[in-house]
């Protein structure tokens, strides 16, 4: 069964959702700036055994964008997420979160750890992701000059933007410097970039700053319910030792790593990651 729909969350923004297959709820959340290309393998094994509840979070894809653009940090996408389950009437599910994705379902752990029965992060760390963006702290130090450009000239900056993230060079460019040019299929990665050329600038800077500043790092001690951490080995955006510290800091953790891959490791090893998913399910 396939639905489709939109709840207000707390702020009144409506946030869309959709649903399919049938038997135990999968929620999958998405990373930043994505609007869910990282699941097409999996959604596509686990349909028949799962309903599968995909979201998009407020001011991507299909949600829509508050009207205070303040309301950007984890804490709403997790409030977004409870009007999810909320008007889905869902009490009981597993969390599968890819890169930001891993936050929200930790801080949705913090907010109501009853309606969680397992999570799966895949390729996420647990705090300030852009500390070890690329390998440094590069990024983290030229967001407040993104911000300066946003507030100063919106318009020219999301021109410029829409150019940018549409061209050929951008996917060229993600071979060269992040994706495992070898296992990933351009067909695969090609919805991100048509996503992101499509964002609002002001929300990508806006939700980048409260990501850059987000840590679950406290949170990690108290999830004590079963949690597989799905790791690339070569993932340069958020690196294999983040996801190694998690593991030791959480109670009940396993770690599987993705030999050669990288952050996008869902659609470079999709067997590899739906295997240890499998395996892993069926022991919760």
């Amino acid at each position: 069964m396939k639905t489709s729909d939109y709840v207000d969350s707390r702020d009144g923004t409506p946030i869309w959702y959709g649903t399919l297959g049938q038997g135990p709820v999968m929620v999958l959340c998405d990373g930043f700036a994505c609007d869910g290309f990282i699941w097409a393998h999996i959604m596509d094994y686990f349909c028949d055994d799962y309903t599968l509840v995909r979201w998009h979070y407020r001011g991507h894809g299909r949600s829509g964008t508050p009207e205070d653009m303040s309301r950007l940090d984890v804490s709403d996408l997790v409030d977004d997420l409870e009007a999810v389950l909320d008007a889905l009437k869902v009490e009981d599910v597993v969390l599968v979160g890819h890169s930001m994705g891993a936050q929200v379902l930790l801080q949705a752990w913090a907010e109501y750890p009853e309606r969680i029965r397992a999570m799966v992060p895949i390729c996420g760390t647990f705090k300030r992701p852009l500390e070890t963006f690329g390998g440094s702290d590069w990024l983290e130090r030229a967001l407040p000059y993104l911000e300066m450009a946003a507030a100063a000239a919106p318009g020219a900056l999301q021109s410029v933007w829409n150019m940018v993230a549409r061209s050929e060079l951008t996917y060229l460019m993600s071979h060269v410097t992040e994706l495992n040019a070898n296992l990933v299929h351009g067909a695969d990665f090609r919805p991100y970039l048509e996503h992101i050329s499509q964002m609002d600038v002001q929300v990508y800077v806006g939700m980048l700053k409260l990501l850059a500043e987000h840590s679950a790092e406290d949170i990690l001690e108290t999830v004590d319910v079963p949690t597989l951490v799905v790791a690339s080995e070569f993932d340069t955006f958020t690196p294999m030792s983040r996801s190694e510290d998690m593991v030791r800091m959480l109670p009940n953790a396993e770690l599987v790593v993705l030999p050669g891959a990288s952050h996008a490791g869902p659609i470079e090893l999709p067997e590899t990651v739906i295997g240890a998913m499998e395996k892993f399910l069926n022991r919760i």
